[in-house]
């Protein structure tokens, strides 16, 4: 994913915005958190970050996983890490919380052994930066786990609205092949780096898109456009949507989600 296409403060703003509903709706990202805890190698580790912690959710998890742990909650968005400070283990003794750019981690060189970010990874700006990071940061025989997002993701949506007019109406993904190169480019040791289609249904494919600003994942990227759309193209796209529609009479949401395991 190049810088251009990635808007930082457009994405810190509209999941701040989203904070208070996230987890209302948000059962496809828990499920997809939940899968990426159980890849986790055995380790005892004693500094954790959940880098993009977004509302703190996997914390919790983090916490009962590694109870002996200082924990840090990560993120780009400080409303994000506000209603995560409020809500989640806001009684703990050991967990930190910190707003920063995953791209330019405040961790001393060497002192995190563990890295867990779940579908964080796709809103940062330069693959390549962030892994360097995450290398640096990393203590001996450290481990990071991730989930992201590739390209593939939300390819119904993509092409139904291709259908309605050539703007850009859907975040785009880096490839696999991006995230090969990232790795490649650094010492780590690749346990696993795997991509898995998740397919969600839906009745109306307003149901689709209102999760999607729900959660704030709505269109981000720099050449979105700026205007509302107007109803006619809103029409067009709920007819160019029914191509997708299935036997059972639901409608599909296709993400192309990549796991990846790696050790320094």
């Amino acid at each position: 994913m190049s810088v251009e296409l990635i808007n930082k403060s457009a994405i810190a703003k509209s999941f701040g915005n989203a904070a208070a509903k996230y987890d209302s709706v948000a059962h496809f990202q828990r499920n997809v958190g939940s899968e990426l805890l159980s890849k986790i190698p055995k380790i005892n580790p004693k500094q954790v970050v959940d880098l993009g912690c977004g509302t703190g959710y996997f914390l919790s998890a983090l916490k009962v996983q590694y109870p002996d742990a200082a924990l840090v909650g990560f993120d780009l968005s400080e409303e994000m890490i506000r209603f995560a400070r409020s809500t989640y283990a806001k009684n703990s003794t050991n967990l930190s919380w910190l707003v920063g750019d995953g791209e330019s981690l405040p961790f001393k060189s060497g002192s995190v052994d563990l890295i867990f970010s779940s579908l964080a990874v796709q809103w940062c700006g330069s693959l390549s930066s962030l892994f360097n990071e995450i290398q640096r940061v990393l203590s001996k025989d450290g481990v990071f786990v991730f989930s992201s997002l590739v390209d593939g993701s939300l390819s119904e949506l993509k092409l139904a609205w291709s259908q309605v007019d050539a703007m850009q109406h859907v975040n785009a993904f880096a490839y696999l092949e991006d995230y090969q190169e990232a790795v490649s480019n650094t010492m780590f040791e690749l346990v696993e780096l795997e991509v898995q289609a998740k397919i969600l249904y839906y009745q109306k494919v307003k149901d689709l898109t209102r999760e999607l600003k729900t959660l704030g994942a709505h269109n981000m990227t720099s050449h979105r456009a700026t205007h509302l759309t107007g109803k006619q193209k809103i029409k067009q796209l709920l007819v160019a949507y029914e191509y997708f529609r299935l036997a059972d009479g639901t409608l599909p949401a296709t993400y192309q989600v990549l796991f990846g395991v790696l050790t320094k």
